[in-house]
């Protein structure tokens, strides 16, 4: 930088800065101020007038931001050996430069700026000839639509001004080089990877590139188009860029999702700038400086957090950051006034610094996939580790598999046994009571063992139920209030006597306080403990078995214990599975399922514990039961046994003082179905109007008054849904109990929730079903015998036979014409019907029927209904042996 002289002067008011020339190169200092001037204003020509026309213009210390014409003037002496000088205005971007040079023989105008004429490649300079040891004034208009920064003076010898402009245009194009060949390299990589990092960086470039290039005349100079309206476009596009880039980069939708929203919206809301920087590019440096500079802040924060956390690759980010905010932040704080004005040109600083970003930012892009890469590597190494795993991991699920099919294989020949067993004895006396080949003194006993193995088989075919739920998941439990001494008593009651005729042993031990009321499902609580006791009566020869209960804080503990023959540790280990005996000669000895103890576990869990068994091979087992312990406002702690007896007594002395009479309305259009459920409950000592559908059932329920209504759900005319809606309008708070043979869990809960009171499964459990009347009609639920006396329920049976000829007819017609609809009607009639006559067979043909009449295939039932009409017609054919006048 060459040495500059700097004299003050006045000549006539007007305060010129002097520069006196000495050396090969200087800059000039800013002048004190600038002239503004109109747009239609002409530059004097002579000295003389230009003098006194200065005085006339108004004065700013620097050109505005939002455009004009405004001119700087000085005083310049030669006293060099040089009179060839360039003259070049830089730091700016200006439109037109009109360079005038004052001599004392008259003036030169010289042309330069965006529009004009370029001598230096990218560079505004011009080649002046200044006369030696003599002073001219030199006058330079600076006209433009916007000022960013106020426009530097250099003045150079051509030598030196040329060199300097080869360096700096090599630099220009450096930069842009780097730009350019990495947006494409990054972009091809895109195209073959469809990684959007690559293609947020390429889109990156592609935004400084093109907003640098106006700040270095490219457009002006490779292509003679004024592009000025788009100087602040492609900045204004880079915090978007820029944030799509690094999102991807640094992974923020995985680590910090909601910052890269945030980012992601402000970045968005950044565009807004587009169209004003487009109208006013002073503006839009406005906004393009804003918004720029939070983008940076933003990206370095969140860089410098990825770094916290480990991530790699946010070195090489904050890093490019940095080295881009530095000097765009310089350039930003003296473009507003902020930092005081330097001799160096900014946009080559701003360039240079986004530059170094973008190869800093590409080191980074490589950094992540070198992370990729390694994990592949790594991957790669461990692939074979995790095949043999695999493989292993499948062996065993393959000899677990074949274990569990074994099982299952076992259980089915143990199942062909255990039914076939009973059902011997059930078919043998059935046949011999039909036949007349059991004497009247023995009929008892055969009924007898008749229904014994009956409740047997049902007995196996709840298992197996219970253990198709547990493996659907819909296994239910009902919490309510359940006096513990007599849910826990009737395990002694059902197998107390068993026990004792076996010469066992049989104790039930309570260790007091004990709570007399809980909250539980009483019926599976008792389903656990007859399993547990039950599982224990058939290992237990001599010896005896015990049922200990107490309380432990929250929790109610039930433990069963026997003098069996044990487990080992491995039997004990696989206890609970499905399908599991200890071996095949167990099944043979002492029978079952194999499912009692799995389903019992299950059970427990559901209510809220567990079950553990301890057991040592030759002296006995001990199985635990752990449940939630849940007691009721009125529970009360008892201290003894006699205690407990008192207020069990108690509550079935209230219960027993209920009066017995009550007025139960009949909806059923099943006319047998009907006959049978009036029986019972007249047996109940209930009066019964009957009707054979829902709108009869609505007249009846309007015009009398009526303790409960049952209602049956498919009925011609008006179904039970519909008739519920009725009485429900018209006010009737008469409790309503769905009588139907659609039994489904979520079934039930539908009717529930139209507002029906309760739900009555068909076939009817008689005690489930006295309950549930009782509890309605606030009757005793043990007050009387509902079973019908057997010729009683004979005649009724005989009655529904005789029936069943007119239903095979209404059968075959519907099957012929394809009647879907009234089949799946018939067919849900004849599965109530048939269950609650004890036509077994009949009734598991059409409930089979009926799911698949529900279905989306109903015409796949085709099939059965054919079976179904085959056993009616074997019905008929049965019952006429047994009487011909009965069809």
């Amino acid at each position: 930088m060459g040495l500059l002289l700097l004299i003050s002067a006045q000549t006539h008011s007007a305060s010129l800065q002097h520069v006196v020339v000495t050396q090969n190169s200087m800059d000039f200092d800013a002048p004190p101020h600038y002239y503004r001037i109109s747009e239609t204003a002409q530059l004097p020509t002579s000295k003389k007038q230009l003098l006194s026309w200065l005085e006339q213009q108004p004065k700013v210390e620097r050109p505005q931001l939002f455009g004009g014409r405004y001119v700087s003037v000085y005083k310049v002496t030669n006293q060099s050996s040089q009179q060839q000088w360039v003259y070049a205005p830089y730091n700016s971007v200006v439109s037109v430069i009109n360079t005038q040079v004052f001599t004392q023989s008259g003036s030169t105008l010289y042309q330069s700026g965006e529009r004009g004429q370029y001598e230096f490649a990218f560079h505004y300079g011009k080649t002046l000839t200044l006369p030696l040891d003599e002073s001219v004034i030199i006058v330079t208009e600076f006209h433009s639509a916007a000022f960013y920064t106020p426009p530097k003076i250099k003045l150079s010898t051509p030598s030196d001004y040329q060199q300097q402009a080869i360096w700096e245009n090599l630099i220009m194009m450096l930069c842009f080089s780097v730009g350019i060949v990495l947006g494409l390299y990054n972009l091809l990589i895109y195209l073959g990877s469809k990684d959007k990092t690559h293609l947020y960086y390429a889109f990156f470039t592609a935004a400084w590139v093109f907003a640098w290039s106006h700040f270095f005349h490219i457009p002006s100079q490779l292509f003679a188009i004024d592009l000025t309206a788009l100087h602040w476009f492609g900045f204004i596009l880079t915090p978007l860029a820029n944030t799509l880039f690094y999102i991807h980069l640094l992974k923020l939708n995985e680590t910090h999702p909601r910052f890269a929203r945030g980012a992601l919206i402000f970045s968005w809301v950044s565009l807004i700038g587009l169209p004003i920087s487009v109208i006013s590019p002073g503006a839009g440096f406005i906004w393009a400086t804003f918004a720029t500079a939070i983008a940076l802040c933003l990206g370095l924060y969140i860089g410098i957090r990825r770094i916290m956390q480990g991530y790699k690759p946010a070195r090489y980010f904050v890093l490019a950051y940095m080295c881009m905010a530095l000097p765009n932040m310089v350039g930003n704080l003296t473009n507003l006034g902020l930092l005081p004005s330097v001799n160096i040109n900014l946009y080559h600083l701003g360039l240079i610094g986004t530059a170094l970003d973008a190869l800093l930012l590409a080191f980074a892009v490589a950094d992540k996939f070198r992370l990729i890469n390694d994990a592949n590597v790594e991957l790669t190494k461990n692939l074979e580790a995790k095949v043999q795993e695999r493989t292993g991991e499948l062996q065993a699920l393959t000899v677990e598999l074949r274990d569990a099919s074994e099982a299952k294989t076992r259980f089915l020949a143990n199942m062909s046994h255990e039914i076939r067993t009973p059902m011997t004895s059930i078919i043998g006396y059935a046949e011999g009571l039909l036949l007349g080949d059991v004497k009247a003194n023995e009929q008892s006993q055969a009924t007898h063992v008749i229904a014994q193995n009956a409740r047997h088989v049902l007995g196996l075919l709840n298992d197996i139920l219970d253990m198709s739920k547990i493996e659907a998941n819909r296994l239910e439990v009902e919490s309510a209030k359940t006096h513990l001494f007599s849910a826990i008593g009737q395990v002694e009651s059902i197998l107390g006597k068993q026990i004792r005729d076996k010469g066992l042993g049989f104790s039930l031990h309570y260790h007091f306080p004990l709570p007399d009321y809980i909250y539980t499902d009483a019926t599976r609580l008792r389903q656990i403990l007859l399993n547990l006791t039950a599982n224990a009566l058939k290992f237990t020869s001599v010896g005896s078995i015990n049922i200990d209960v107490a309380a432990k804080g929250e929790r109610l503990i039930i433990t069963v214990k026997d003098t069996g023959i044990g487990m080992s540790e491995q039997e004990q280990f696989q206890l609970f599975e499905a399908f599991y005996q200890a071996d095949s000669s167990t099944s043979r000895k002492y029978g079952g399922t194999g499912l009692g103890l799995n389903i019992s576990k299950s059970l427990a869990r559901k209510l809220g514990g567990d079950i553990d068994v301890q057991s040592i091979q030759g002296q006995g087992t001990a199985f635990t039961v752990d449940l939630a312990l849940k007691t009721t406002e009125q529970t009360q702690w008892l201290e003894s046994y006699s205690k407990a007896l008192n207020a069990d007594e108690h509550s079935e002395d209230c219960i027993a003082q209920s009066e017995l009479h009550g007025h139960v309305l009949l909806a059923e259009d099943n006319r047998d179905n009907a006959k049978l459920l009036q029986r019972i409950l007249e047996r109940m000592g209930l009066q019964v109007t009957w009707v054979e559908n829902g709108q009869l059932a609505v007249t009846q329920a309007l015009e009398r008054d009526f303790d409960l209504v049952l209602m049956d759900i498919q009925m011609p005319i008006m179904d039970g849904e519909q008739a519920l809606s009725f009485l429900q309008a018209t006010g009737c708070t008469t409790p309503v109990i769905a009588l139907t043979a659609n039994t489904m869990s979520h079934e039930i809960e539908r009717y529930l929730k139209l507002g029906f009171a309760d739900h009555l499964g068909k076939p009817i459990d008689r005690e489930q079903f006295a309950k549930k009347i009782a509890h309605y009609l606030a009757l005793p639920e043990q007050f009387v015998d509902i079973d019908l006396p057997e010729s009683d329920m004979q005649a009724l049976r005989d009655d529904y036979v005789s029936g069943l000829a007119e239903q095979r007819v209404q059968l075959e017609n519907q099957s012929r014409y394809g009647d879907l609809i009234g089949l799946g009607k018939s067919v849900h009639a004849l599965k109530g019907s048939a269950a609650m006559f004890g036509f077994e067979q009949l009734q598991a043909l059409a409930e089979q029927a009926d799911k698949i009449l529900k279905s989306e295939h109903p015409e796949q039932a085709m099939g059965l209904i054919d079976g179904l009409i085959a056993e009616l017609a074997k019905l008929e054919h049965d019952a006429l042996k047994r009487d011909p006048n009965l069809c």
